[in-house]
């Protein structure tokens, strides 16, 4: 619903337009009246006005002027002039202060509604475009804010070959995108590869610092918009656009000063692999040989490394790997020898620049000697350590260095475990002793009581044995059969229950076993119980 206000001098001007007109069938919600322009501003300062009908000519602030505060005051109120002379530097005055329209007096009421009604259309209109430019600023702003991860999918999925390379939809993403690009343009891919943090991360920690410096990269080796930094493959890849060529040397040079920055302000260490430009349908191809390098390279660290010196090395041929001397100073728990010569192996496959293949050789190799080795002494790996942990594949094989904390930290917690376990027997036997006592209810087997001292079966059974010169199942027997006689002969419990709290289902399977062990029934060792009371 409008308010609309009639300002005119004379009062009979003013009631003959807010009452000598029906303004019922108008969206109208009131009628304001002013008889001069101290007025008018008065109730444009204090109510929304939306249609302002206004006489030119009045003493002293003509209706002119009042046009020209509301400009200011009230820029969205329609102004409707009314005038007795047919002066065109009137019209031409209200027109060039933005009034809607012009009527001469004396006033035709039904043309005066009819310009009243248009000019309520108008405001309508004006209303709807303003609400639709606030909803398109809205949805516009938050575009912008999402454009740089828009702009990251985008290069993800055409570096995955999800978008198809034809030509008109290649150039109305990059027009979409504001990416300064054409189909013919060459790109120049930058690797960044974290190789190693100084500081224990945790995974949000660790992707926050990633997140670092992929914006550092953006800031050093990006400039002036001309690329991206984009996350592929749980590394960070820079797509530098060089549309007029680049200088390779200044982009190492910024490269290197960009690692130093990281040093110093991330605590890590990482490399970046330059590759060689190329036009948008080699671009796959050349991502995917930066990947292939930086997995081959193991030992080289923090540096710049070109794809065309890669090409011009040695080809890294895998090293055969002797591990028999290791695993003799394993099984024999001397860790000071076993971790020297584990350093000494990595020391040398360090100077013959190996390659992945072999970091992987030497990985699995020295896994399988600690599962090996266990396994022979009857302990299980996995009391000493959680598979997750032992198997780290990706970052112990990443590069020489961190192959080598891992082999050591293994070698050290391997040695330390058997020799703790081998030398406590005791400790093993009675923490058996006790989840028997504790479980004698139940039906449990070997199995259940290895995992539970994480040792092998096989091997817990033999010293077991050689502890109490028993084997588990016998002592087992002896323990619920001693219980059982206890039951029988100082309760007044069901031969049944009895036979459940020492871990029989079936009452005609213990009976035998009862027998089996004290050469009566339990109904009879009962009785013969009682007797000897008598």
């Amino acid at each position: 619903m409008f308010h609309v206000l009639v300002v005119d001098d004379e009062r009979i001007a003013v009631k003959g337009i807010t009452l000598g007109i029906d303004w019922s069938d108008l969206p109208i919600v009131e009628m304001h009246e002013a008889l001069d322009v101290k007025e008018a501003k008065h109730i444009l300062e204090t109510k929304k006005i939306d249609v302002m009908i206004s006489d030119i000519e009045m003493p002293g602030a003509t209706g002119l002027d009042l046009q020209e505060w509301l400009r200011t005051h009230s820029p969205h109120t329609e102004t409707i002039f009314l005038t007795g002379h047919a002066n065109f530097e009137y019209a031409q005055q209200a027109i060039r202060l933005g009034s809607f329209d012009y009527v001469l007096k004396p006033v035709d009421h039904e043309r005066l509604k009819e310009i009243v009604a248009q000019a309520l259309e108008k405001i309508k209109s004006d209303q709807v475009q303003v609400e639709f430019n606030e909803t398109y600023k809205t949805y516009y702003n938050h575009w912008v804010s999402e454009l740089p991860v828009l702009i990251e999918k985008f290069w993800q999925e055409l570096i995955a070959g999800k978008i198809p390379l034809n030509e008109d939809k290649l150039m109305r993403s990059f027009q979409m995108y504001n990416i300064p690009l054409r189909t013919d343009s060459t790109i120049l891919p930058i690797l960044i590869s974290v190789e190693n943090w100084k500081e224990d991360l945790n995974a949000r920690d660790e992707e926050i610092m990633e997140y670092a410096i992929r914006k550092a990269a953006a800031e050093l080796i990006v400039e002036d918009g001309q690329g991206c930094v984009i996350q592929e493959n749980g590394s960070s890849l820079v797509l530098l656009y060089t549309p007029g060529g680049i200088d390779r040397e200044s982009v190492r040079s910024k490269c290197e000063a960009y690692i130093t920055a990281c040093n110093r302000y991330f605590q890590c260490s990482l490399s970046c692999y330059i590759g060689e430009k190329s036009e948008i349908p080699r671009l796959l191809k050349k991502v995917s040989d930066l990947f292939h390098i930086e997995r081959n390279n193991v030992t080289k660290s923090n540096c710049v490394l070109l794809e065309i010196d890669n090409s011009e090395s040695q080809s890294n041929k895998p090293q055969s790997l002797a591990l028999t001397d290791l695993q003799v100073l394993l099984e024999a728990g001397k860790k000071s020898e076993l971790i020297q010569r584990v350093q000494e192996t990595i020391d040398r496959m360090q100077f013959a620049e190996v390659g992945a293949e072999s970091v992987e050789a030497f990985y699995y190799g020295f896994l399988h000697l600690v599962y090996l080795v266990l396994h022979k002494k009857g302990l299980s790996v996995h009391g000493m350590i959680s598979s997750q942990e032992l198997q780290d594949f990706g970052t112990a094989t990443r590069s020489l260095n961190q192959l080598r904390n891992w082999a050591v930290r293994t070698a050290i917690l391997c040695c330390d475990y058997m020799n703790s376990h081998l030398k406590d027997v005791s400790a093993v036997t009675g923490r058996v002793c006790h989840y028997i006592d504790e479980h004698l209810h139940e039906e449990i087997s070997r199995e259940e009581i290895a995992a539970y001292v994480f040792l092998n079966p096989a091997y817990l059974s033999r010293l077991f044995k050689k502890e109490t010169g028993l084997s588990i199942s016998e002592y087992m027997l002896k323990v619920r059969m001693e219980k059982a006689k206890k039951l029988l002969a100082e309760s007044n419990d069901k031969i049944s229950s009895v036979a459940e709290k020492t871990g029989y289902t079936h009452f005609s399977f213990f009976a035998k076993m009862f027998k089996k062990y004290t050469g009566f029934s339990p109904q009879e060792y009962r009785k013969s119980f009682q007797r000897t009371l008598d």
